[in-house]
């Protein structure tokens, strides 16, 4: 239901659809907010899951910013989860961009349980992708009060749902026996990798002893999982290790193992990352949102810091699309393989293949063995003073190093660039051309109608500024140009304030009454968040509702 004021102070009903209801009445909402311990004769009931770290006040802020964006864009999508009190345990949304988005980077996606499992304040799961300018992009968010498989078989359903029922073709997650179990049950055609910062974070918790026994542990661990060669080389070191160290009764020890095609580099094959897998979480997409959010963070701070992020977000994304779509890299060096790249590539992908190309120089090639279909080469590398084994096929076109870079970040690295080259290849096979990294992402996917309406600040940004671009070519020309385009901009950004300004003057009301949340005051989108904290804001930031 939409409802506006009129000239006169008097609210009207301008569209409701019928479809869209359902009941709800207000023990409904009480139950959820816990707003019923209060009344005088019940019995007061424990606080538990999203009541521990939500309050009233902040189901209501919650709720008018669901309300507020859904108004400003019918594809902002939210859901919310109550147990079987009716009260308030699991949360989900996702806006507008963030949906379409996914379609153009659906490969890879990971949900981030690093602020639950680190019990953070507020229990939030971000689910994350990649965009191809190598940028965190957010593919949903969620407030998980219940840290069960139940909890997570009900999050992954809610996305899928909200992402058009698309799976993607790879999910990370942390290594939890409640997300093997959802995200077998939800996406079962999807391949599923553990994080490998996680991995390795949870070894001084699990291996301590044997850490702290001996100081080569971590030596051994490391060669057994980053220079196995083969799936038997591993198989060989890693029971070498167990036996050495005394690992063989190990719970924890043993389902890394078990779980070994997840998370072991040799055993990831015809698939990347994107990425969004590395050893430390400094290191991944993934950590640029530990930069918003603080352990102790409360929900209203929370929401502060994440439009905030929301803002940085698009103006880094439209800067990155403008600098590609505007600036022809500098080449650095006469390969081809580098010369097709700037043209294929954004650039921040392309100065991450280029460190490749230039880092050959470092590596010797020598061959190792041959058989009808494939040649085997070692490189030594004298920059990390390690050898690599790549596997070559002329005929297939296929190539693969023992480094995986193109399995974990989607572009070859300097080892397989420098057989390519000694083997008379001039060109970059397409295959290893990945076109989540290119240029032409976007370019030929299904544009819904918000895309065309650029509704998403970044693309009116990005459209704003091409135009502007070519403005100032033309305005410089001459002195008479010149004068034109100034009093036209000028008079053109007067209008655009003024616009701004008279939106912001009229008060577009919530919805919150029709759901059965009675007492919410009407208030536009820049009150979304301002009315529910008496405190002065410390992150200043322009609105993004």
């Amino acid at each position: 239901m939409h409802m506006k004021r009129t000239e006169d102070e008097k609210w009207v009903i301008y569209s409701f659809v019928k479809e869209h209801n359902h009941e709800i009445c207000k023990e409904d909402y009480d139950n959820a907010t816990g707003r019923r311990n209060k009344q005088s004769g019940a019995v007061a009931r424990p606080k538990k899951g999203l009541q521990l770290a939500l309050d009233e006040d902040d189901v209501k802020v919650m709720l008018e910013y669901f309300m507020c964006m859904q108004a400003e864009n019918s594809n902002f999508f939210y859901a919310i989860d109550l147990d079987h009190e009716k009260r308030m345990r699991n949360v989900f949304w996702i806006d507008a961009k963030g949906r379409h988005d996914y379609h153009s980077f659906c490969d890879v996606v990971f949900f981030d349980t690093f602020y639950v499992s680190s019990k953070y304040k507020l229990p939030f799961v971000p689910i994350i992708g990649v965009n191809n300018h190598f940028q965190f992009v957010l593919l949903g968010c969620a407030l998980i009060g219940e840290h069960s498989a139940s909890s997570f078989l009900w999050l992954m359903h809610t996305w899928l749902k909200a992402v058009g029922g698309q799976a993607p073709k790879v999910i990370i997650t942390d290594q939890e026996r409640f997300l093997n179990e959802a995200v077998v049950d939800v996406f079962p055609d999807t391949r599923h990798y553990y994080s490998l910062w996680h991995v390795f974070s949870k070894i001084p918790e699990n291996l301590s002893a044997v850490m702290n026994q001996s100081e080569i542990f971590m030596l051994k661990f490391n060669k057994c999982i980053y220079q196995s060669q083969t799936d038997e080389q591993f198989e060989k070191r890693w029971w070498k290790m167990v036996h050495r160290f005394e690992l063989r009764e190990d719970e924890w020890v043993h389902s890394l193992y078990e779980n070994r095609i997840k998370w072991v580099p040799t055993f990831i094959r015809d698939t990347s990352l994107a990425g969004m897998s590395t050893t430390e979480r400094s290191g991944s997409v993934a950590s640029f949102f530990d930069k918003y959010i603080h352990r102790e963070a409360v929900f209203k701070e929370f929401m502060e810091q994440y439009k905030a992020f929301l803002e940085d977000g698009y103006e880094m994304e439209a800067k990155a699309e403008f600098e590609t779509q505007n600036k022809q890299p500098a080449l650095r060096s006469l390969s081809s393989f580098e010369k097709q790249a700037s043209t294929l590539y954004t650039d921040a992908v392309f100065k991450k293949f280029q460190v490749e190309v230039l880092g050959v120089v470092s590596c010797h090639l020598q061959k190792e063995s041959e058989d009808e279909a494939t040649i085997n080469f070692r490189v030594d590398d004298f920059e990390e003073r390690q050898n690599f084994l790549v596997s070559w096929s002329k005929s297939t076109m296929d190539i693969c190093c023992i480094c995986r870079s193109f399995e974990y970040r989607g572009f070859l690295c300097k080892h397989a660039i420098l057989v390519l080259q000694m083997s008379g290849v001039s060109n970059i096979p397409s295959r290893y051309i990945l076109k989540r990294w290119t240029k032409g992402a976007k370019i030929n996917q299904a544009v819904d109608k918000v895309s065309k309406s650029l509704h998403y600040r970044v693309q009116r940004f990005n459209d704003l500024c091409k135009k502007a671009i070519k403005l100032g070519k033309e305005g410089s020309l001459s002195k008479e140009a010149y004068d034109i385009a100034v009093r036209t901009l000028e008079e053109v950004l007067e209008n655009c304030v003024g616009l701004n300004n008279s939106v912001k003057s009229v008060l577009e009301p919530n919805t919150l009454d029709v759901l059965g949340f009675p007492g919410f005051e009407e208030e536009n989108c820049d009150n979304c968040l301002a009315k529910s904290s008496k405190k002065k804001r410390t992150y200043k930031k322009k609105k993004v509702c």
